[in-house]
């Protein structure tokens, strides 16, 4: 059935209503003149009852991206009607108990869906937030359930000195997430939620914009929640290097012999579908540190040192959780399947070009990943992969956690993929989301669904500012560590907690942290930079 919700400024709104979770979908938080404009706050709304009975516009992307993150995850769900827009896709949806009202100030969960920066939408039907609603009030932890749309790809993230002259600035993906925090902020009690109590949560690439907005002097949110990703994972490239991009995607499409303002407008005026299909996937999708939203010096030993200012976010937020799964580099073999090819020769290249032939730290790192020569690229493509894991998401994850001033929270998920594919048995990036919001229940097991359970509640637990194991010491990680761990099921783990940072429950790799090894971690990420372009 419907309900409609009488609100101070934006009117009234007819949303979705189940008796227990109300839904508003697809309200604009902003508008766009123009695909590379600057978002503008919706700050009031009058006239005839707004509709969010349906999903808004997705923002322009690949038309299967969908199933594309569903063929990794490994299952489907039923088919949803996607839209997309260049223009109306700057919108959010809300998960609010019905009972709820502007009084109630529940803590509320700000959820950036992931994606590399170029796919992803809140009209996913794995990221339906009914059912996660559902369980927040079902385990006494009522929480309002915030999902947004952001630019993606080139309206999102492309950026060059004629687009900056031309007034257009860079890393509009994070501002378009920067005003709608500022929309939840200054609109979310007439849902029920707190607006000083918001958690922003994200995934994979969604994490690494929460960590981002930790760049901002402005404060954005009280807690983070960063779920496989960092800004250590979706590195920011200077404007040097973004410039380069720039003439590589002009060349895509064709607009090498036009001057600059033709090209502008070219890039303003033409379909979306024809800039989506003339872009290939070499046009890097990635911030751009422009001194504002993203800042420099943010590196491994940065993050990691307690006493560092690098990131203003520190003294407004106040706790963090963050985690990774136990085989997240997944993604990249999945996008990538060209990876596997001459493997061992690239790889062994990229670990002599940073550490130095010959080295003891070279011998080190291809002996304990098991990389010979005599490796065949089937088996070795798995243990590059164990690699890229610990260098992109798990040390990520230590370096934040160990340099967090505040209190700083570990989770590691473990519970393996039930379903058949590639990474069948292993806890494969995506994979925790997809438990997290629900909405794979019917197939899994009972036990797989206990993981799936309290996982969330977990989550919900933290939004309330409860969290049942203790925070990482301050710049420690062997002797003040704790971690939450998740799975596997099939072994009769649904969650427990580990004190080590390595082995045993965690089930992670202490390779990179050989205290004998005369290494930084931000060398070691420049390894796979050199594999990974081939």
């Amino acid at each position: 059935m419907t309900t409609v919700l009488k609100t101070q400024n934006l009117g009234d709104i007819r949303g979705k209503d189940n008796g227990v979770v109300s839904q508003f979908l697809g309200i604009k938080y902003a508008s766009l003149k123009n695909r590379l404009s600057d978002a503008v706050l919706v700050e009031q709304r009058s006239g005839d009852v707004l509709d969010a009975t349906k999903d808004g516009p997705m923002a322009v992307s690949l038309p299967d991206a969908c199933q594309i993150e569903l063929a990794h995850v490994q299952h489907s769900l039923p088919h949803k009607e996607l839209i997309q827009s260049d223009i109306d896709c700057l919108s959010l949806n809300i998960a609010m108990p019905s009972s709820a009202t502007p009084t109630s100030n529940l803590p509320v969960l700000f959820f950036v869906h992931g994606g590399g920066l170029f796919i992803g939408a809140n009209s996913w039907p794995q990221y339906d937030l009914e059912r996660m609603a559902e369980l927040s009030i079902h385990k006494g932890l009522p929480t309002v359930l915030v999902a947004i749309n952001y630019r993606l790809g080139a309206p999102g993230f492309l950026t060059s000195n004629e687009l900056r002259e031309s007034g257009y600035k860079p890393n509009n993906g994070l501002r378009d997430q920067r005003v709608a925090l500022r929309w939840v902020q200054k609109h979310i009690y007439q849902f029920g939620g707190d607006p000083e109590n918001i958690t922003a949560c994200g995934m994979s690439a969604g994490g690494a914009s929460v960590t981002y907005h930790l760049h901002s002097e402005e404060p954005l949110f009280k807690r983070a929640i960063s779920m496989s990703g960092t800004s250590l994972l979706s590195k920011a490239l200077s404007y040097e290097e973004h410039e380069q991009n720039y003439q590589n995607a002009i060349n895509a499409l064709g607009l090498d012999s036009k001057n600059p303002a033709e090209r502008v407008n070219a890039i303003l005026r033409m379909p979306p579908s024809e800039l989506i299909a003339k872009l290939p996937p070499s046009i890097l999708t990635a911030p751009a540190l422009d001194n504002d939203i993203v800042i420099p010096g943010v590196t491994f030993s940065s993050v990691a040192d307690p006493g560092s200012k690098i990131l203003p976010g520190q003294t407004w937020c106040t706790d963090l959780l963050i985690g990774d799964a136990d085989i997240d580099a997944s993604i990249f073999l999945f996008l990538q399947p060209q990876m596997k090819k001459d493997c061992v020769k690239k790889f062994t290249v990229a670990v002599n070009k940073v550490l130095g032939n010959n080295s003891d730290t070279t011998r080190h790192i291809l002996e304990s990943y098991k990389i010979s020569q005599d490796t065949p690229d089937e088996e070795a493509i798995l243990s590059i992969t164990d690699f890229m894991s610990d260098i992109l998401f798990h040390a990520p994850v230590l370096a934040f956690a160990s340099g967090w001033r505040g209190n700083a929270y570990v989770y590691h998920f473990n519970e393996g993929n039930p379903w058949d594919g590639q990474w069948k048995g292993r806890a494969n990036h995506i994979l925790d989301v997809a438990y997290l919001f629900q909405n794979f229940r019917e197939y899994l097991g009972q036990e797989e669904n206990g993981v799936s359970v309290a996982f969330a509640e977990d989550l919900f637990k933290f939004c309330h500012g409860v969290v049942e194991w203790p925070a990482v010491t301050p710049g420690e990680i062997s002797a003040g560590f704790s971690a939450r761990v998740y799975g596997p099921s099939h072994q009769g783990a649904i969650a427990g907690i580990t004190n080590v940072p390595f082995g045993q429950e965690s089930r992670r790799r202490g390779i990179l942290f050989d205290p004998t090894l005369n290494i930084s971690l931000d060398q070691v990420a420049n390894v796979f930079s050199i594999f990974q372009s081939g």
